[in-house]
Order: C-alpha cells, then sequence, then structure tokens
C-alpha cells in the first residue's frame, strides 16, 4: 500500500511544514535559538521567496528580545531595496518590539518621506503600539 502525500491546506502548505515552520517561530520568541534555526533554515531553502517568512522569523526574535536577526535580515533587505517602504515598517516594528531604539528613527523617516498611504498608516499604527508600551 502506497503512502498518500500530506494535502495542502488553503496557505498551500501541508500540516507538517506548517508546524515545521510554527517550531521555528516559537523557538525563536522562546529563545532556543539553535534549533530554531536549524528548523527554520530548512523551511527556507524549501521556499520560492523565503522573504515573507523571514518577516515573521524576524518579529519572533524580536518579541523573545533578539533584534540581531531582524537587523541582519530585514535590514539588509532595506539596504538592497531602500524603495521597499513596507520592509522598513517590519523592521521598526521588530525593533520596537525587541525594545531597540532604532525603530523611532525609522518610522520618523517614514512618516516625513512616504507618500504611500498604507505604509504610513502601518506606520502610524505601529506608533499607537508604541504609545501603549509608554
Amino acid at each position: 500500500m502506497a503512502a498518500e502525500a500530506p494535502t495542502p491546506d488553503a496557505s498551500g502548505y501541508p500540516l507538517v511544514y506548517r508546524n515545521l515552520m510554527a517550531v521555528g517561530l516559537l523557538g525563536a520568541v522562546y529563545r532556543a535559538r539553535d534549533d530554531a534555526d536549524t528548523v527554520s533554515a530548512a523551511v527556507e531553502l524549501t521556499l520560492d521567496d523565503p522573504t515573507p517568512f523571514r518577516v515573521c522569523r524576524a518579529i519572533a526574535h524580536s518579541i523573545g528580545g533578539d533584534a540581531e536577526y531582524a537587523s541582519s535580515t530585514l535590514g539588509q533587505h532595506v539596504e538592497a531595496h531602500p524603495d521597499d517602504e513596507g520592509a522598513k515598517v517590519a523592521l521598526a516594528t521588530a525593533f520596537l518590539l525587541a525594545r531597540d531604539a532604532r525603530w523611532k528613527g525609522i518610522l520618523d523617516e517614514i512618516l516625513a518621506t512616504s507618500a504611500d498611504q498604507n505604509v504610513r498608516q502601518a506606520a502610524n499604527g505601529v506608533l499607537a503600539y508604541a504609545a501603549t508600551l509608554q
């Protein structure tokens, strides 16, 4: 009897694959970084575009208090794509969650220069959240 291939859900990923993503992200939040990095690196190798997963990973690391993953991955992305204002908001959010003061300068720049209403709205949402932390 042949084994059936796992069927993907609406996200397009089989359950076992989504579970691997969750393990990697939760490992980052709970500072089990070696295991999380191993799992997440394996997941990223299989993705056509790992950028959305890296954003989630940066946020997860930041929730766990580590801004360096966000700085290295999202920071490099922003340097390579300076017009990607959404990535800048994600980077600022990651810094804010990690209590890294660099978030404020990024949002100030976005609000001073961006003409994209969605980006401005997202940046203002991050500012509103930051105000609740004060």
